[in-house]
């Protein structure tokens, strides 16, 4: 399976539901075993989190930084700071982000392309720079 971008963030994106820019909307990052998403999902899922019981993970994900959109080319996209999750013992296959402050409307669904794993350490999650559009989180041409 690959990332699943839901039918109806692509229409928030018109009536201006999503302030990807800094100071905008808060995002926050959940993580899964299985994934519980469609296409036709609209918002935030707790089916198949992970745990947070003991595992150093927090159900809801965690609070996304570092907000910025960069659009100076032909193709918009946006990026975030880094995440991680310290004295990890979890096991993530799938990752939604979605928006915190919009009734946790559904923004996109990362496929991990199989399960990874933490012992005891630190499980983080790597966002893309944006300068590269093919390489952001999220763009548009």
């Amino acid at each position: 399976m690959a990332n699943v971008i839901p039918f109806s963030f692509r229409g928030e994106l018109f009536t201006g539901t999503h302030n990807f820019a800094s100071g905008g909307d808060d995002f926050k990052l959940a993580l899964y075993t299985a994934n519980p998403y469609t296409t036709s999902s609209t918002a935030y899922s707790a089916t198949n989190e992970v745990s947070a019981s003991g595992t150093g993970y927090t159900t809801t994900g965690n609070t996304l930084t570092g907000n910025a959109v960069a659009a100076s080319t032909a193709v918009a996209s946006c990026d975030f700071a880094d995440t991680q999750w310290d004295d990890a013992t979890f096991t993530a296959a799938y990752a939604a982000l979605y928006n915190d402050d919009q009734s946790d409307k559904l923004c996109v669904v990362l496929d991990f392309s199989g399960s990874k794993t933490a012992t005891a350490g630190t499980f983080k999650v790597s966002f893309p720079n944006p300068a590269t559009p093919a390489n952001a989180i999220i763009s548009m041409a």
